[in-house]
Formats: C-alpha cells, structure tokens, sequence
C-alpha cells in the first residue's frame, strides 16, 4: 500500500497566480507547479510547501518506502466553496491508486482546518509544517486574526467589548485635551497623548465597525433615503420633518430646562418631560405622511395608523405625567403642579383604552367584511 504526501493550497494560489488547475498527481507535475508559482510570486508560501512536499517525497524514496505526492487546490473563497472543491479533489486522487494513509504538508494554521475532512476519507499519518523561516508565525497570526473578526460569538464576547472600551477611552482623552487646553488657554497638546488617543479612536470605532457592521445599517439606510425620495415625496418630506424636530426638540428643550430647572437631577426630569412632547410631534409628523400616502395610494392601513397615533399620544401623556409627579416625589415642584401631573397620567390611560376600543370596532368591521366576501365566493362556487 503507498503513503499519499499530499499538500493543499486552500485559498487556490496556483490557479489565481499560475493557472494551474487542481489535483496534480506526481512528482514531476507537483515539481513544475512549484516552480512556475515560484518564479511568478518568490514570496509566496504556497510554492515553498509544496517543494517542502517535493522534498519529503525525496527523503521517503531514498528509505524505499513507496510514496506518492499530490497537490489540492480549493477556492479564493475560502470556506464551504474552498473545502467543497478541495473534497471533490480529494476523492479523486484517492481514486487514482491504493492509498494507505496520508502525510499532510502544509504552509500554516489555515489548511488545518481542512483535516477533518481528509479524515473523513483516510488516516493521516502526520502533519509536516513547512515555514518560511524568517516568517514563520505571521501566516498564522494574520489568519486567526482575521478569521477572529469574522466569527460572531468572538465578535459579541471580546471584539465589541474591547472596541467599546477603546472608543470610550479615547473620547474621555479627547476631552480632557480640550479641556485642559481651554482652561489653561494654551493650543499646545502633549503629542504622546494625542497620539494614544488617536489611535485609541482609531481602534475603537473599526472594532465597533466590525461588531455591530455599522457600514452595512449606514448603507442600508443610504438606500431607504433614496428609495423613498424616489418613490415618494411626501413620506420622504415627512421623515426630513420629523428628524428637525427632533433637533428643535433639543435645542428648546435645553434652553427652556436652564431658564426654569433647579439642575442636577430635577434639570435631566424637565428635558425629558419637554422633549417627550417633541419626539411625539416627530412621530406624528412622520405618521401622517403614512397617511396622507396611502389615502392617496388607495391603502387600508389608515385606520391602523390613526390608532398609533392616538396610543403613542396615550404614552405621551403617562411618561409626561410620570416624570412631573417624580418631581413632586423628589420636592422640585409644589402639590398643585402634582395634581396637573396625576391628570395627565388619568388622561393617558382614558385615551389608551379609547384607543383600543376604536381599534377593535374597526377589527370587528374589517373581518366582517372578509366573511361576507368568503361567504360569496363560497355561494359562487356552489
């Protein structure tokens, strides 16, 4: 029985360099694969293991074992396309002789990856390593790292946790060097710690980039701005409506909480009880483009949207409320402004349950009508 040295190039260097196609069987094919990706890319660790597997193949021949030496070649996609094409050429070399077992040479950490499947198919022997020496590590590293920032579970346990931690170091850096510089009134900046915030920002937000894939949500967004300026002008007005609003919100909000909060926490309760009001207005602003689009686009979804309308204005009511009697709670505000508070938490529920009062009747209306039309297509048929 022949012990098959088999070597793989996962990522198909040979065939996107030199245009060799996979499997080769042989010494001298195996020999001239090797030296033509050599002489295109000297540097290329794909080349050097397969010589590396050349080699083996000598040193086993000169011990009269009976050996055997092929090449694999997956995919530039490295993955299920990659390992599915290098399964194909697995079992057609396995076809082409009595193999025994397999000695698998390799260049790095990444065909590792591929040994169970060659398990699956027969024993291997051993695996041999063949490493360029001045860089023998970096392979290997740059392969995990890579492969680390495209798993999910490592994304979400350490990646994002860490790019949130860089990210907020380096805003806190960048605002003490502000203000330091405006307290001192001096433009002078230390540039190691400009350089370590930098860089920690720098790192922060390609983590954060990369766990969250903020450039797919922004291009996605990018793509719902522009379907809906395309299709519609209104909702497309009505959603560049409601976005300023919710800047005017901001902006009178805080002013009007400096004029007439007695700060700390009861400055934070006033800004949230004023904006709550602005936010409402941004969402009915954006609602009643949905409305006015779909009366004119014949839509049933109205009614629908009219309740949301109305329970969002319930919510509205209650968080106002809420907030205002905290603020009673905590001895901001006297009684008599409670009891405006406590009317309009009252308030709140009264529209809420109004609210799905006329949702339901226009339930009830809807699927009565769907019955009758059932009942009519059933009388057709019979």
């Amino acid at each position: 029985m022949t012990t098959l040295i088999l070597n793989i190039d996962r990522d198909n260097d040979f065939g996107e360099k030199a245009g060799i196609a996979g499997p080769l069987l042989g010494y001298q094919n195996c020999y001239d694969a090797a030296l033509k990706l050599i002489s295109i890319d000297p540097e290329d660790s794909d080349a050097n293991a397969l010589f590396g597997a050349v080699k083996h193949y000598n040193e086993l021949k000169e011990k009269n074992l009976d050996v055997e030496v092929a090449m694999i070649t997956g995919d530039i996609d490295v993955g299920e396309i990659s390992d599915e094409k290098l399964g194909i050429q697995l079992d057609k070399v396995l076809s082409m002789g009595k193999f025994e077992d397999v000695v698998l040479v390799t260049d790095g950490a990444e065909d590792d990856y591929i040994v169970p499947l060659i398990i699956s198919r027969i024993k291997i022997r051993y695996v041999k390593h063949v490493m360029v020496r001045h860089n023998q590590n970096i392979e290997s590293i740059y392969y995990y790292i890579v492969k680390a920032l495209k798993d999910k579970k490592l994304i979400n346990k350490f990646i994002i946790p860490l790019g949130l931690i860089f990210l907020t170091y380096g805003i806190v850096s960048l605002g003490f060097i502000v203000y330091q510089a405006i307290a001192t009134k001096t433009d002078i900046i230390d540039p190691s710690m400009g350089a370590v915030t930098i860089v920690a920002i720098v790192l922060g937000a390609y983590f954060v980039e990369k766990g969250f894939e903020l450039q797919n949500v922004v291009l996605s967004l990018m793509r719902s701005v522009r379907e809906y300026a395309q299709e519609t002008r209104i909702l497309f007005l009505s959603y560049v409506i409601a976005g300023m609003l919710v800047l005017v919100g901001i902006a009178s909000s805080y002013v009007i909480t400096r004029s007439t909060s007695k700060g700390g926490v009861d400055a934070v309760l006033v800004f949230l009880s004023l904006f709550t009001w602005w936010i409402y207005g941004a969402f009915f602003a954006r609602e009643v483009g949905k409305v006015v689009e779909g009366y004119m686009n014949g839509s049933s979804d109205i009614f629908r949207i009219l309740y949301g309308l109305m329970f969002s204005l319930s919510i509205a009511f209650i968080i106002y409320g809420m907030i205002n009697y905290m603020r009673y709670i905590l001895g901001f505000i006297t009684f008599q402004y409670a009891i405006v508070s406590v009317f309009f938490l009252i308030l709140g529920l009264v529209v809420a349950m109004l609210s799905s009062m006329v949702h339901r009747y226009f339930n009830e209306i809807i699927s009565r009508k769907m019955n009758k039309g059932d009942d009519l297509i059933i009388a057709d048929n019979k």
